[in-house]
């Protein structure tokens, strides 16, 4: 059967060759369903969301993967996490430009151009470990290319990618060369190349068990694939980490909040879900934290 949101990953029997299929069809609809992204900042998020779990896939990931273009341009930033659930949610921030943009517009001219924006890739380890940041400048012209510059560089091994999007859907097949390999595999790594050369979107987004999808790509070898992983939209917001937002803001500026508008209202940028507190109820989470003596003498000396 067909998995609609989920990534497979897969090893070639006869050859050091590793690879990774994924398709979001549900999951990238209900991410770009939270704002109302101009075309081709829904195409750039819905091929980031591909590429992220196709990052992920290559890691012993222990917390998220966060995937972000910053930049001066018309997209100023745009972010995708991944977790190593595979739970995925995305964001992003724009200037009315953006909508002028062709819906196949590069990174690059999200940006404004090349030297405006950078591209990082950030693993954030569980428990508050050390952060591992990887910077790719926007040479390439395809999110496909940034990406593989970024596995070949980091991992140092040969990898090959194609994403694909489509009203919202968004799939993407990786390839990587492992070490180890000899002068008797490079016939095999070659042909697989010139396959991923050839692999149209079509192909990768047809309504297909990743397996079928596989053995349509590469007929001439043994493949095994694995059980697959189902992927998803979740948002990490929660109640509680508003409330420790609303903590880390300080007491005067909740109390500007409710002079302003009667109450403290805070919407999630990746998600939008808007939460709302009563005045009470903001005062409130100041009492329940260890720093209220300090909140409050802040407040009172400014």
């Amino acid at each position: 059967m067909a998995l609609s949101d989920g990534l497979t990953r897969f090893v070639f029997d006869a050859a050091p060759v590793r690879g990774a299929f994924v398709r979001l069809d549900r999951a990238t609809r209900d991410i770009l369903a939270c704002h109302s992204y101009p075309p081709a900042l829904s195409r750039a998020l819905a091929e980031l969301c591909a590429a992220a779990p196709l990052i992920a896939s290559t890691l012993k990931l222990d917390g998220s993967l966060i995937v972000q273009l910053a930049s001066a341009g018309p997209v100023r930033l745009a972010v995708v996490e991944c977790s190593d659930a595979l739970d995925l949610r995305a964001t992003a921030q724009w200037n009315e430009t953006a909508a002028d943009l062709p819906a196949d517009a590069t990174l690059a001219a999200l940006a404004g151009g090349r030297e405006q924006g950078r591209l990082t890739i950030t693993l954030d380890p569980r428990g508050g470990g050390s952060l591992y940041q990887g910077i790719v400048a926007l040479e390439a012209t395809t999110i496909a290319c940034l990406i593989e510059h970024y596995l070949t560089t980091s991992e140092q091994l040969r990898s090959r990618i194609v994403l694909a999007t489509r009203n919202g859907v968004a799939a993407g097949l990786l390839v990587q060369r492992l070490p180890g390999s000899t002068a008797a595999d490079d016939v095999t790594w070659t042909r697989v190349e010139r396959l991923i050369d050839a692999v149209e979107s079509d192909v990768l987004l047809a309504p297909t068990s990743p397996a079928g999808i596989l053995a349509s790509l590469f007929p001439e070898d043994d493949l095994r694939v694995f059980e697959p992983r189902p992927a998803r939209f979740r948002c990490s917001c929660s109640s509680e980490r508003v409330r420790n937002a609303l903590r880390i803001a300080g007491r005067a500026e909740i109390e500007a909040a409710i002079a302003e508008r009667g109450d403290v209202e805070v919407t999630c940028e990746f998600c939008n879900r808007r939460y709302t507190f009563a005045p009470a109820e903001a005062r409130a989470v100041f009492a329940l934290s260890p720093t209220a003596a300090i909140d409050t003498a802040e407040a009172t000396r400014h």
